[in-house]
């Protein structure tokens, strides 16, 4: 459980810092609601879910997301100039960070093949913003064809790095993802142009465990963690 969970709160990262074509001098937060459909897990694993929320803080070059649930909270902090991401992890009280550069970006995104979007006229109102809708076609590590509905908007900038849609043309409002039988629906329900600190985007010096994905994965693997 914990594995599905995690797969897909990393998930959530790379869908939110899609690629960017317009950009624009937007500051501020994206707060989403989360929504779960979890077919064949245990009625325990959906309530441990419930109140999970997730928010975006975008400013200037920086990026930041937070997804919180009961059992684990993670951070994912994307320096667009500097080309970075660090990845900060709280799961019962064991705490990591994952540092990403340009070229460990690059090889993971070489592990998933790029997904076709296409484009339709069909738009609707979330959280104030007119938002235009696509389908983005990808493929599962099982070799099948997924196809998920986003909504998104050109109004506020998005990123390049980590791209889960590579040339999605905007910023995602709504969209869902299915993880080891785990659905998540996120909506952005609120969003606020307040100043964003500088200190959303500071990577803490001490207090978590500097590591690799792969040496993380281990560290789970060794918890038990299914």
């Amino acid at each position: 459980m914990k594995k599905i969970i995690l797969a897909a709160m990393l998930s959530a990262f790379t869908i939110v810092n899609a690629d960017a074509q317009k950009k624009s001098n937007f500051e501020g937060t994206v707060t989403y609601t989360i929504s779960f459909d979890g077919s064949g897990l245990p009625p325990e694993a959906l309530t441990m879910l419930n109140g999970a929320e997730c928010v975006t803080y975008v400013k200037g070059d920086k990026r930041r997301t937070d997804l919180n649930m009961a059992i684990q909270s993670t951070s994912s902090i994307a320096d667009t100039k500097a080309k970075e991401i660090v990845t900060l992890m709280d799961i019962m009280g064991q705490k990591y960070l994952i540092r990403m550069n340009e070229n460990d970006i690059k090889k993971e995104e070489e592990k998933n093949p790029v997904p076709t979007i296409k484009y339709l006229d069909e738009t609707k109102m979330i959280a104030g913003y007119k938002c235009k809708k696509a389908e983005a076609t990808v493929k599962t590590k099982e070799g099948k064809e997924e196809i998920v509905n986003i909504y998104y908007t050109e109004e506020i900038p998005t990123s390049d790095l980590k791209a889960a849609y590579k040339g999605l043309k905007g910023f995602p409002m709504e969209y869902t993802m299915n993880q080891g039988g785990l659905k998540m629906a996120f909506t952005a329900k609120s969003v606020s142009k307040d100043p964003v600190a500088d200190s959303k985007f500071e990577i803490p010096k001490e207090g978590y465990k500097e590591t690799t994905m792969e040496e993380f994965q281990k560290s789970m693997q060794q918890m038990g963690g299914q």
